[in-house]
Order: structure tokens, then sequence, then C-alpha cells
């Protein structure tokens, strides 16, 4: 699977040198970007695998990201003090909720950029999750430093129902194992990403 990803990605971006243009390609940091999450009481991390924009005369035209699911982490529970708590809400978000044996990875392709003001942008692209894709907006600051772009994102919020996860929805009945406990629908995400010039 992963090797598919990543022929995917290869292919993307050779797309935009058959042309014999003056692109630039910016690998995402993978040890630096981070993508946190925040639903109900608790929050955490999500990491990048791969990926990274493309740019003409210093413009973003185009980004394919890689999200690894498996990378999730929860922040809010004390690992010294709530390990064992820490690793079975972890685990029963990756295998119950996300089900990552299925569907690893998630995707975002970024679809329309359009600069606001300075270093303001809105973002718009197609987020594919549980093996479903949806459209997404979000606003960010961008700012190129250098040979890096570093992109803070405000938080916005997405609807996990849209994306196939009902584990634990008020909007469904509940099943036996469950115990009428529920789970926000809401998942609020920023993303703090930082790519490198190639």
């Amino acid at each position: 699977m992963m090797k598919k990803v990543l022929i995917v990605i290869l292919i993307w971006i050779s797309s935009f040198n058959i042309f014999g243009q003056d692109y630039q390609f910016y690998r995402v940091d993978t040890i630096n970007s981070k993508i946190f999450w925040k639903c109900d009481k608790h929050n955490g991390i999500i990491k990048l695998k791969d990926g990274g924009f493309i740019t003409e005369k210093n413009e973003i035209i185009a980004g394919l990201f890689l999200i690894n699911l498996n990378s999730l982490e929860d922040s809010d529970l004390n690992n010294q003090q709530y390990g064992t708590a820490k690793l079975i809400l972890e685990n029963t978000l990756k295998n119950e909720f996300l089900e990552i044996k299925k569907y690893p990875n998630a995707y975002f392709k970024l679809e329309k950029i359009k600069q606001l003001k300075n270093n303001r942008y809105t973002i718009k692209g197609d987020f594919t999750l549980h093996g479903i894709t949806n459209c997404i907006e979000f606003s960010a600051t961008i700012n190129f430093e250098g040979d890096k772009i570093h992109l803070i994102s405000e938080k916005f919020s997405i609807d996990r129902t849209e994306w196939g996860i009902y584990r634990m929805s008020p909007k469904r009945p509940y099943s036996d194992d469950e115990n009428g406990w529920t789970v926000s629908d809401t998942v609020e995400i920023q993303i703090d990403l930082i790519a490198i010039k190639e």
C-alpha cells in the first residue's frame, strides 16, 4: 500500500515537470509538521507521512499530503499517570473509529488556494478519510522562510460522520457494547506544516 501511495505522489510531482516550466517542489517535513486534533475532552496530534507543495514563482499552485493515521497520539493524558488509559484510548480511536487496518492513511489534495491579504489565505481541497472523500475549506497563514514554507491554519471543524465514522455517534442507535455512551461528531483541527525545498 505504501509503495502505491509513493508512486502516486511521484507521478503527481513529475506531471508538473513535463511542461518545462519553472516549478519547485517543497516536501513536507514529517518530523516537525503536526496536525492537532480535539474531540470532546481529549486532544492530541497526528503526523504526516509524505507529500508537499508545488510552487511557481513563489506561489503555491498545488499540494498533496499523506497523513499517517497510525501516528495518532493523545496529549491530554499524562503517560506516567495514565499510561494504560492513554494506550486504551489511542488503540480505540485507531482501531474502532478510524479502522486503520483497513484505512491506514488519510489524504489531502489542494484544489484551490486564494490569497486574502499579505500572508493570509483560504485553502480548499479534497480530504479523503475512511475511504470517503469530501471537500473541506479552511483559512491559514503561509510564510516563505528561505527554503521553507510554513503553514499554520486557523482552527476548523469537521463532522466525522460525513466520512462514515459512526462509532458512538449521537446520530445513530447505540450498539450493545457502547452502553449508551456517545462521542461528539465534531472534531476540531489545526495544522502546523513545514515543507522544505528540494
